[in-house]
């Protein structure tokens, strides 16, 4: 099992932190808008949505990103 991330940002923020994931790969995260889960852990990530828009989440782990682990949450 791997490690896992969660991160809202735009598109660009994401792109951005998953290239510098890649440069430090033992970051970890305890952000407001992001969070490093260990293998065999759970975790808590609570955001309160301002207003109504799409909001793009990813899992930033080296090579996660490029391979999909994306979504985008959709406030109305």
């Amino acid at each position: 099992m791997l490690r896992r991330e969660m991160m809202l940002g735009t598109a660009g923020e994401l792109t951005e932190h998953a290239q510098m994931m890649r440069a430090m790969p033992d970051m970890v995260h305890h952000d407001a808008n992001a969070i490093t889960v260990d293998a065999g852990h759970s975790g808590k990530l609570v955001w309160k949505f301002t207003r109504a828009e799409k909001f793009e989440f990813a899992c930033l782990q080296p090579g996660h990103y490029e391979a999909g682990m994306t979504g985008t949450v959709t406030v109305k």
